[in-house]
């Protein structure tokens, strides 16, 4: 194939041999046909020499699985393993477009001799979940004018799994755990009066209570007969189900509804296994496209980023499939958390509810909210600021009858924006604590 030299040559001959003919001038006209010749006959030589088969590429990544915002090495190795030398090779190590080069170039161009090999690496920052590919490897030989060239595909994709971000998740920890978080959000442990080891207090006694429970001090002073109570700490189940209908794909890139109800979904399960509580994940749109069950096995949190990397917003929010996936496989009373956009028609996700509270479940919906994740009003004309205004209204409207429809069945709907979000899936995963709700 020609270079962008060879055209530069190419139009070159073109114009001198169109200038002699315009101008009778010989000179100019034999110029441009040597120009021409010149790199037409050489075309079919450099065809027959262009040959890469000697050429191998090896490239190798330090992980296969990172998390969103973190750093991964590439390292390629060009082994030359023919006879022949190469005066110019170029080596293109392709990567995604939405990832940033950080560190380094994903090429080399340099000469390479029989036998011999030669490296480079760089380093590649991932921006967004999701599964991609590294490469193909291109190599490319030029002739030693820089007139031709010939590219071959010599090394296939590496496939590179980009977990959600896990910065929200080091942030909580940097607060120092049990100890901050409980000044800021309220840390509770679920606690129920029973055989447990904390003593909660006193009661009177009743026939058939064991005379072991009988404190004696306290009941010569009191003249009655009273027992300790103790009380024993409960976990709970959780089942996150985030909604990822193409509406939760709306909102700035990287900050989408369906981002956030990820990220909110990740900090859940990881607050949930540090207290030994069992959280399990949902992602549904139309189909229900991955469900990992409460546990409390140490891979657990690997099974739910899998799950959340892979989610992408398609299709509509079919609440009712998804009810019913779930819980065939949810025997003990659990909290389903809901995380939707509430955009879909309100009939089937009341039925949704029904049967959740039917199969003795708990459930609450933080929902966020359309407007407050995508152009804010003042960016607007006066037209679409209008337009913006009217549309906010009447999606709170309708959103406000379908909290007042759920709330018959006690269940509560929190609106959330992008700044209150996370924090918000903190203080219902404390309040569902504190309360003791689907307990087990």
């Amino acid at each position: 194939m020609i270079t962008q030299r060879g055209f530069v040559v190419l139009f070159g001959g073109v114009l001198l041999l169109t200038s002699g003919f315009v101008f009778i001038n010989t000179y100019l006209a034999l110029l441009g046909v040597y120009l021409i010749v010149g790199l037409v006959v050489t075309l079919p030589f450099f065809a027959l020499t262009a040959n890469i088969a000697g050429i191998e590429v090896d490239r190798q990544i330090d992980k296969v699985k990172v998390f969103s915002g973190d750093f991964l090495r590439v390292r390629v190795t060009i082994k030359n393993t023919s006879r022949r030398h190469f005066d110019f090779i170029e080596v293109w190590d392709r990567y995604p477009e939405t990832w940033i080069l950080a560190i380094g170039e994903n090429f080399i161009a340099s000469r390479i001799e029989p036998g011999s090999s030669m490296t480079f690496s760089y380093i590649l920052q991932a921006r967004m979940r999701g599964r991609y590919f590294l490469g193909p490897t291109e190599v490319i030989m030029r002739d030693r004018l820089g007139m031709h060239y010939f590219k071959r595909v010599l090394k296939e994709k590496t496939e590179v799994l980009v977990y959600p971000t896990w910065k929200d998740v080091r942030r909580l920890e940097a607060m120092g755990k049990q100890r901050q978080l409980g000044l800021m959000f309220g840390s509770h442990r679920t606690k129920t009066v029973g055989m447990g080891t904390d003593f909660a207090g006193f009661r009177q006694y009743v026939p058939g209570d064991p005379f072991r429970l009988i404190d004696w001090k306290s009941s010569a002073k009191r003249g009655d007969m009273v027992i300790k109570k103790f009380e024993m700490e409960k976990n709970i189940q959780i089942v996150c189900m985030v909604d990822s209908s193409g509406s939760m794909g709306n909102g700035y890139p990287e900050n989408t509804k369906l981002e956030y109800a990820i990220r909110a979904a990740v900090l859940l399960t990881h607050m949930g296994m540090e207290r030994k509580d069992l959280v399990g994940t949902c992602v549904f749109s139309d189909v229900v496209h991955s469900y990992v069950p409460p546990s409390t096995h140490p891979n657990h949190m690997y099974g739910v980023l899998e799950s959340l990397a892979m989610a992408e917003p398609s299709g509509w929010s079919d609440y009712e499939t998804a009810v019913e996936y779930v819980t065939t496989q949810t025997r003990k009373r659990s909290l389903f958390i809901w995380l939707t956009d509430l955009e879909e028609s309100p009939a089937p996700l009341l039925n949704a509810m029904k049967t959740v509270v039917a199969n003795g479940h708990k459930a609450m919906v933080i929902s966020p909210f359309g407007p407050w994740f995508e152009v804010p009003v003042g960016q607007f004309g006066p037209v679409e600021k209008v337009l913006a205004e009217a549309v906010s209204e009447e999606l709170w409207e309708r959103r406000s009858k379908i909290s007042r429809a759920l709330a018959r069945f006690g269940i509560a709907v929190v609106n959330v924006g992008p700044a209150d979000f996370l924090p918000t899936i903190i203080k219902q995963y404390e309040d569902a604590k504190r309360m003791g709700v689907a307990m087990f």
